[in-house]
């Protein structure tokens, strides 16, 4: 599939759809960049596309996948048809490492199939020095806004299929120079790997824990460690969860609360605004209006190469256009005026958080900083403060290549208060990134902070 041959009309083709869906669906179009950074990368893409005969299909992905990242929305897809996110070209010959970066932002190498290259930094792949490698793979990476962290916390998660993805030319082996503490270089030659065999070395990789949980360091201090918003049990359990943890906080006179939400990627978005109920110390707003581009149906181009989901048809009664022209979508309970939860928590709160506390979590992060509701450690939140284009999706199907194009179909603007300057995650009031060791010893740095 990867090198099948498709051709310049055909191709062309398919990116005026993209074109079309983008210009026409997208509510984030515009949002945190000129329109013209994708318009103009599209138009350069074609004219590329216009001067040969045909393109394979990995290079038209490698090519079109980039110019839809100049949306800066970190919820819009563009996935190959092909199972496996996001394992999709070389899933029998990935580079057998897993790395991370650690408070040098150095890419460290932590679990290996082969144990001389574990503890050293990568400086090169197959004669392309790391930096450079790093700099094609950010350029392909979907983020919100101008955040700053989220490309480099996608690339820990994933490198070895992104390399495939974005870099990579052919099955292995890898020439890997690598680099220890007193930087001096070795070269290892590693055969590739399956994508099966690189998830299995993946495993238990991370300090963090992949559930929802509440634990008490001292007498004084808990820590409530929200690892996602889609519970698998359902949003019940969550609610569940939630006044449980509060009540026993509660019954512990607790003084600090510690809300861990690094690693957590999002989910249900009521339940971000349902948790900082449980912290609020006054009423407050969470979202402040809800943006979409088309009310009907019928506006939508290319309907029949697009799956719409089947309420699609009844959001159109819930949307209203205001005295500005935007069409606003009225319905949801994260709008309007909320009150605390009858019992809640307002003693002192730390946030922890990094890269990968997107969506609902940044939602939630950019209320609690807005509403100065504690102290903010870790890394720059993974979305945008100001808030983000998700909801349902309209997904393409491009008929030439078979690329699944997903658009957001929603722009959802955070009840916040403004900040100056580019638009960026929540940031950090003290920065917490983990050390070499950590990273080898699979020790949290959060463990550092003093208990009481």
């Amino acid at each position: 599939m990867s090198d099948k041959k498709i051709s310049s009309s055909a191709l062309l083709s398919d990116m005026d759809m993209a074109r079309s869906a983008v210009v026409t669906l997208h509510p984030g179009f515009g949002r945190f960049g000129p329109r013209e950074e994708f318009l103009h990368a599209l138009d350069s893409v074609r004219n590329v596309i216009r001067g040969s005969d045909s393109t394979s299909f990995i290079s038209f992905f490698r090519m079109v996948n980039p110019v839809l990242t100049k949306i800066r929305c970190g919820h819009t897809k563009f996935f190959p048809p092909m199972k496996g996110f996001p394992f999709y070209f070389f899933t029998d010959n990935l580079i057998p490492l897993i790395v991370r970066f650690d408070n040098g932002r150095q890419l460290l190498v932590t679990h290996s199939g082969h144990p001389e290259a574990v503890g050293k930094y990568v400086k090169r792949i197959n004669g392309q020095p790391i930096d450079s490698v790093l700099n094609a793979l950010r350029s392909q990476l979907f983020v919100d806004a101008h955040v700053r962290t989220s490309a480099n916390a996608q690339i820990a998660q994933y490198f070895s299929a992104w390399y495939a993805d974005f870099v990579q030319s052919g099955n292995g082996p890898f020439e890997i120079v690598l680099a220890d503490e007193q930087g001096d270089h070795t070269t290892v030659e590693m055969n590739g790997i399956s994508a099966d065999t690189w998830q299995l070395l993946n495993q238990n990789t991370t300090y963090l824990a992949a559930h929802n949980h509440l634990s008490f360091p001292s007498d004084t201090v808990a820590r409530l460690r929200v690892a996602t918003f889609y519970p698998p049990q359902g949003d019940k359990y969550f609610r569940r969860f939630l006044d449980s943890a509060f009540t026993q906080i509660r019954s512990r006179k607790v003084q600090r609360l510690i809300i861990d939400l690094r690693g957590n990627e999002g989910g249900n978005d009521a339940l971000g605004k349902h948790l900082y109920a449980h912290i609020a110390r006054s009423d407050f707003r969470y979202y402040d209006r809800i943006e979409v581009k088309v009310k009907r149906k019928k506006d939508v181009p290319n309907r029949g190469n697009v799956y719409l989901p089947r309420f699609i048809g009844l959001a159109r009664w819930f949307i209203r256009k205001d005295a500005q022209g935007r069409l606003l979508f009225k319905k949801h309970q994260n709008l309007g005026m909320h009150r605390p939860h009858r019992q809640a928590y307002t003693g002192n709160v730390v946030f922890l958080m990094d890269g990968l506390s997107y969506s609902v979590t940044s939602e939630f992060l950019a209320v609690a900083r807005s509403e100065n509701r504690g102290i903010f450690m870790g890394e720059e939140s993974g979305g945008a403060y100001q808030g983000d284009n998700s909801g349902t999706f309209a997904i393409y199907k491009l008929p030439a290549t078979g690329l699944d194009l997903g658009i957001p179909l929603a722009g959802y603007y955070m009840a916040v208060k403004p900040e100056s300057g580019v638009s960026r995650g929540v940031m950090p009031d003290i920065v917490v990134r983990p050390s070499r060791q950590d990273l080898l010893s699979g020790r949290d740095p959060a463990d550092a902070l003093p208990a009481e």
